[in-house]
């Protein structure tokens, strides 16, 4: 009786781990808003991203101040950092993270275990909205172990005050644009790294060209860390016209994303490339198609996968 006991135990455990490395999908909601007078954000994105820096979702914010993003959560402690981010350089705030930081390190990280709701994030305003006098732009590149890094925000300050910000593209590359001349401190900051500040001097003359190198802390989720195949629900859904694809591969290799009409017509190809393991987010723009159903396949190695998506237009 004993014997059986013990091996009841040891079967429910082994199913309750299996069970908390499945790849889960949930959603994160909340409001955006202004930091110094709780004032609804009606324009931008809301990021969200891995505890490693990986980019998980990305997401709207719309006329009433709201966002939601679907997430993919493939390991039990895995931690999401949510940032509010403009979409235009001439917006009047900075990327900042929930609740109210810039810096990563001060963000409240999310342990997602269901559905968040009230996630809201209070971006902190760009004071030197305005931008009198000389100004100059300020140029350069951020840097990981001599590799470049994306999504890496470099913030233009005076004193504790935003005057202007820039963010890496896939190269690592990131511009200012017309930051008046003067004395600054540029802080680079990226979701999984240590940040990295610099006190420099603007001129209308000068290059102002500043290069960045971080260290990636250490987490939960490593380049050493063997993802899975797993393929999610295109989110939003149903969508007009865009929507983010998000799947993972657990080993380097061929990759394919398809998508098809409701006969099986193969309406375009997103992906067709060798890729290593990790996670991936493919945006889909349906503009061109009517609306209906829609089917999109993941093959990887020898994993195949199909979901089902509607374009409602």
């Amino acid at each position: 009786m004993k014997s059986a006991l013990k091996l009841f135990v040891a079967v429910f455990f082994i199913l309750a781990v299996i069970k908390s490395l499945e790849a889960q999908t949930y959603n994160i909601s909340g409001k955006v808003r202004y930091a110094d007078n709780n004032e609804i954000v009606t324009s931008g994105l809301v990021k969200i991203y891995h505890s490693n820096g990986e980019l998980a979702a990305v997401a709207p914010i719309n006329q009433t101040g709201d966002y939601i993003g679907g997430v993919v959560k493939h390991y039990l402690n895995e931690g999401f950092d949510v940032i509010g981010i403009p979409d235009d350089e001439w917006e009047d705030y900075v990327p900042t993270g929930y609740p109210d930081k810039t810096d990563p390190a001060l963000f409240t990280h999310l342990n997602v275990t269901e559905n968040l709701i009230n996630i809201d994030v209070y971006v902190q305003r760009i004071r030197g909205s305005q931008r009198p006098g000389v100004t100059a732009n300020v140029n350069g590149i951020v840097l990981s172990n001599n590799k470049p890094v994306s999504d890496a925000v470099v913030y233009a300050m005076q004193g504790n005050e935003y005057v202007g910000f820039g963010v890496t593209n896939a190269k690592g590359d990131y511009t200012i644009n017309n930051l008046p001349v003067g004395e600054y401190i540029l802080v680079a900051h990226k979701v999984g790294c240590e940040s990295y500040s610099e006190q420099v001097n603007i001129t209308e003359k000068s290059e102002n060209n500043f290069e960045f190198s971080l260290n990636a802390k250490n987490s939960l989720i490593s380049n050493n860390t063997p993802f899975e195949f797993a393929l999610s629900q295109n989110y939003p859904n149903p969508f007009n016209p865009n929507t983010v694809i998000s799947y993972s591969v657990s080993q380097d290799g061929p990759v394919s994303l398809k998508v098809y009409n409701n006969t099986g017509q193969l309406v375009t190809e997103l992906v067709n490339t060798n890729q290593t393991a990790g996670i991936y987010n493919i945006s889909f723009n349906a503009s061109s198609l009517s609306s209906g159903i829609y089917f999109y396949t993941l093959v990887s190695n020898s994993f195949t996968a199909t979901k089902k998506m509607i374009l409602v237009k």
